[in-house]
């Protein structure tokens, strides 16, 4: 199933885990905040993105 993912720019600390684990769905701006590359991503590539981060600054949005 896909999901959306949530990335909130004032919880990232620019860590960059969710990048090193999947540079395909995620990556960094130019200011160090992550953002989303792909709208919608598989459930559980989009659970181990919310894991990996050290603040929980990633989330899966919910569904409509």
């Amino acid at each position: 199933m896909l999901v959306q993912m949530i990335s909130d720019p004032d919880a990232c600390i620019g860590s960059a885990e969710c990048v090193a684990l999947d540079p395909e769905a995620v990556r960094l701006d130019e200011y160090g905040i992550a953002e989303m590359i792909l709208s919608e991503i598989e459930e559980e590539r989009a659970k181990a993105l919310c894991e990996v981060c050290p603040v929980g600054a990633l989330s899966i949005a919910p569904h409509a």
